[in-house]
């Protein structure tokens, strides 16, 4: 058994308790010191509603395989907002940092990197969306890594270290993993996901089932380090670090390439493929990789080597990019400018029911 497996495992109701390397311990679904969550009791009394349930799906990072980052039939908050609960202490903790969730039935998933001296350990969790309460928790020896996870049908997704695993969402027992080095940043199209990693010191993408891990297809990817995390689109998946690259879903095979360096995902529209390419936005044709159009964001000089890295939001009539902890917002239409603002970070852009 890899060491760096399981070595204990939580549920609602029960504890499964395991040793690995000659270190036992345990994780409790209850609150308790190291659930590190606190929920607001009196938030009804301060004119905040606490919902009963959450009916809504963010089932993997910028909301869809085609990295739209824009959630249809959802309201986000636009006042004075406020905490419902916290879980974990990684944005203040040394050494402890979480990854982006995802949201399917009223469950929260996501993980969290733990250093402390020379242990390092990934937390996967499965957290009930209204209070924080942990349901279950799975640990993994010998990594720190803190990336983004995706829930499929029956099926949640996060990469441990270099390694991808499949849990069971009610649980959070391993289904599967995929022992090939991949990196976080996890691309699921129905029941196909798509990673990016490296073999035999190749860039390299992977086209996998869901369900059980196995291997659909493999591809090498132009690129000196590992690619930028897939995007899918019709019949097509985009990757690319040299140039952006399209693929075919069924089969691996490259269906163009253009010759433009890409430092950021795609987001894929039904008539275009829009990248961060260094400070530049580009729009290709996603029939044959024609570029129609490019337009540099703004920069405010806050960093060396300024560049777009996370993934752009798009919506029907704007882009809006990320860059040098400042945002620009272009018409999809043409390189137009709508606006730019200096935020002083650098985030990925959401957008829910016109506000971003």
């Amino acid at each position: 058994m890899d060491s760096r497996r399981r070595s204990f495992l939580a549920t609602a109701g029960s504890v499964v308790t395991g040793v690995l390397a000659g270190c036992p311990g345990f994780l409790s679904p209850s609150t308790g010191p190291d659930d590190r969550n606190n929920t607001e009791p009196e938030l009804e009394g301060a004119g905040v509603r606490i919902p009963d349930s959450v009916e809504s799906t963010y089932p993997q990072y910028q909301y869809d395989a085609a990295n739209s980052g824009a959630v249809p039939g959802v309201s986000g908050p636009t006042g004075a907002i406020a905490s419902l609960f916290e879980f974990g202490d990684g944005g203040f903790a040394p050494g402890r940092r979480m990854g982006s969730p995802s949201l399917r039935d009223g469950r929260l998933y996501l993980t969290e990197g733990r250093v402390d001296g020379s242990d390092r350990e990934t937390f996967v969790y499965g957290v009930d969306a209204i209070d924080g309460t942990r349901q279950w928790a799975t640990m993994y020896r010998g990594t720190n890594a803190a990336g983004p996870t995706a829930v499929a049908d029956g099926t949640v997704l996060a990469t441990v270290g270099d390694e991808l695993v499949g849990l069971d969402p009610a649980t959070g027992t391993e289904q599967w993993s995929f022992e090939r080095s991949v990196q976080p940043g996890i691309t699921v199209d129905g029941d196909t996901t798509y990673v990016v990693g490296r073999r035999s010191g190749r860039p390299t993408l992977y086209a996998l089932s869901v369900g059980d891990g196995s291997l659909d297809w493999e591809t090498t990817v132009n690129a000196d380090t590992v690619p930028v995390t897939p995007a899918v689109g019709e019949d097509t998946v985009y990757t690319g670090g040299n140039a952006l690259q399209a693929f075919d879903v069924a089969t691996g095979e490259t269906r163009w390439s253009a010759d433009y360096g890409v430092t950021a995902p795609a987001t894929v529209t039904s008539e275009r493929v829009v990248v961060g390419s260094g400070t530049t936005v580009r729009v290709f044709d996603p029939a044959d990789g024609t570029e129609q159009w490019n337009d540099d964001v703004e920069t405010y000089g806050n960093l060396e080597s300024p560049a777009i890295t996370n993934p752009l939001a798009v919506t029907d009539g704007t882009v809006y990019a990320v860059a040098d902890r400042g945002l620009t917002a272009l018409s999809l239409t043409g390189s137009r400018r709508r606006y730019a603002v200096e935020m002083g970070i650098n985030g990925t852009p959401v957008v829910a029911d016109g506000y971003l």
